[in-house]
């Protein structure tokens, strides 16, 4: 059974190449299928017409020949000649229907397939080719109309006794029945997996979307077309650099760079994410995080010292081996900010206001392996972290302000 099923795969999926769209596949596999399992049909009843021969030699005839025609259906899309494929199956389809129905007369109902025909148009047709699906459609029906007229006052050609007619009419509406429901469970089938896969991309695109953006800005990004601007009084900020990266790295490969970087930042991931803070961005070797924004919290200024703390910690243990060697600096700073997302390609949520540019400061203005902080942080922690000695030091842009190293939580 596997191996007839990998031989099925195999058929349905002839002209269906790695560039195929899956919209479009669907279309290709159904076209081979009806091929295949229309043209079987055709020729298993050629042993019910055999004891009425000759009468019946052109239905048997039509038995042999439209089976094999339709072979080139599957050589067609084989070609990438996917609309001649479709078009030519369903006008050869309703050659051979019509002929039969003339052979076999009204009795038969086999002109019923006409009107299949015309169904079928919509589902084997991507919906870009209605005028294909029309032009099919419209042609089905016309034949069927025209079929019925002229077998209300004609006899059929085969002679035969009522029951061959009877088992002829049981014979269709059984063929009828299972290629309605094959078609219908085929597009069922490839329109939930459609679903299915828009739902997968979709959850990937909301995944990748709460990676660049937090997610109630995310959220309001969503909902609403409009400029994403708030203001918050109470918010702490940190920044991270990696001490003399960029001369070491000068002598480094650019993929031990890449790794370095991404080892490190994504150690620095896990701590903000363990502390529910709020990474900003990476500025090439530095590192940007924030607290209080976009969703405020009482403890936003602890919250950050002690990830600073984590932070030092883990560069000190050494994430990788080829990290150990490096060593940080820190600056933390907090106040009144602005913050909200700007472009409308790579869009980024920001923060902006003298409180960032501070925090930068405490970062450049510091040590390496310290923690360094303004007045503002250390009157909200000096209760429950330990800090050096004050210091006064001339700040770029500041002039003299009072800093402190902070140590660690009491």
């Amino acid at each position: 059974m596997k191996f007839i099923g990998k031989i099925w795969t195999t058929i349905l999926n002839i002209g269906v190449t790695e560039t195929t769209y899956e919209k479009d596949a669907k279309f290709i596999r159904l076209t081979n299928a009806l091929a295949i399992i229309v043209g079987i049909w055709l020729f298993s009843i050629i042993p019910s017409l055999l004891p009425y021969y000759p009468s019946s030699q052109y239905i048997i005839y039509n038995s042999i020949f439209f089976p094999a025609i339709w072979l080139f259906v599957l050589y067609f899309n084989h070609r990438g000649w996917y609309t001649f494929a479709k078009l030519f199956f369903s006008y050869t389809a309703m050659v051979c229907v019509v002929f039969n129905s003339l052979q076999a007369g009204r009795e038969s109902d086999n002109h019923l397939f006409l009107l299949l025909i015309s169904i079928m148009a919509f589902y084997t047709f991507p919906p870009k080719q209605l005028k294909y699906i029309s032009r099919v459609s419209l042609s089905a029906l016309i034949l069927f109309i025209a079929v019925e007229v002229y077998l209300t006052n004609k006899g059929p050609i085969i002679q035969a006794p009522p029951e061959f007619f009877q088992l002829g009419r049981l014979i269709t509406l059984v063929a009828l029945c299972i290629l309605v429901y094959i078609v219908t469970l085929y597009n069922y089938k490839t329109l939930h997996k459609a679903q299915d896969l828009l739902e997968i991309e979709h959850q990937k695109s909301e995944s990748l979307l709460l990676n660049i953006l937090p997610p109630t800005i995310a959220n309001r990004l969503k909902s609403k077309n409009e400029i994403i601007a708030d203001k918050t009084n109470e918010a702490t900020i940190l920044f991270a650099d990696i001490v003399d990266f960029t001369v070491v790295s000068q002598t480094m490969e650019p993929e031990k760079i890449v790794s370095l970087l991404n080892d490190i930042f994504s150690e620095f991931d896990t701590i903000i994410k363990n502390h529910n803070l709020e990474k900003i961005k990476t500025i090439g070797d530095a590192y940007m995080v924030a607290s209080g924004i976009p969703e405020s919290r009482a403890d936003h200024c602890e919250a950050v010292a002690l990830c600073a703390l984590d932070m030092l910690t883990s560069i000190k243990k050494g994430i990788t081996d080829d990290s150990k060697n490096f060593k940080i600096r820190i600056g933390i700073h907090t106040g009144p900010v602005v913050a909200g997302v700007i472009g409308k390609s790579k869009f980024i949520y920001d923060l902006w206001g003298d409180s960032v540019n501070t925090a930068s400061r405490m970062e450049s203005h510091g040590a390496e392996g310290k923690i360094h902080v303004s007045k503002d942080v250390f009157e909200k922690l000096k209760n429950k972290f330990k800090f050096e000695e004050k210091r006064e030091i001339p700040v770029k842009g500041k002039g003299i302000m009072e800093t402190y190293f902070l140590v660690q939580k009491i």
